[in-house]
């Protein structure tokens, strides 16, 4: 089964537990499918395709944030000028959160030539350490596979 049959079964089942009475009287919506080639995309098909599982997953920002703050200028003129706002994230921490059945599991997406650094590594053996775990994911097809042998581990 593609990672688009898996995807639209976990989306069908979704609506058929939240929305019944719809999806019994006008069948269901297929879902737009998120284009897992780019980083964004790739996160947002994990995060979907959790959430329509049943489990917790949400997604964990790092990077700062830009504010406009007013800047008084000498000649007495207030200009807005953009400041960055350092994230209070911990360094390292995965793009997708989830808890599944009771345990804690990360998925960090990697794609191209993306490579896990110093700090990631280091969270990913502290979550193990803490029996959750932590999982670099390249493409779908590789988040299935993991997510299918950590389902086949809880049994």
């Amino acid at each position: 089964m593609t990672w688009k049959q898996r995807y639209a079964e976990a989306h069908r089942k979704f609506q058929d537990r939240e929305y019944p009475a719809s999806t019994k009287d006008f069948g269901w919506i297929s879902p737009i499918y998120p284009d897992v080639r780019t980083s964004n995309g790739l996160t947002r098909m994990i995060l979907y395709f959790l959430k329509w599982e049943g489990w917790r997953a949400t997604r964990i920002t790092s990077s700062g944030r830009i504010i406009k703050t007013p800047q008084q200028q000498a000649s007495g003129v207030s200009l807005m000028t953009n400041k960055y706002i350092p994230s209070t994230t911990r360094k390292g921490a995965a793009d997708v959160s989830s808890t599944i059945a009771g345990r804690s599991v990360m998925w960090e997406v990697k794609i191209g030539r993306d490579r896990p650094s110093e700090w990631q590594l280091q969270e990913q053996e502290l979550e193990r350490k803490a029996g959750g775990e932590y999982f670099f994911i390249h493409d779908a097809d590789e988040f299935f596979t993991l997510y299918d042998a950590f389902i086949l581990s809880l049994k």
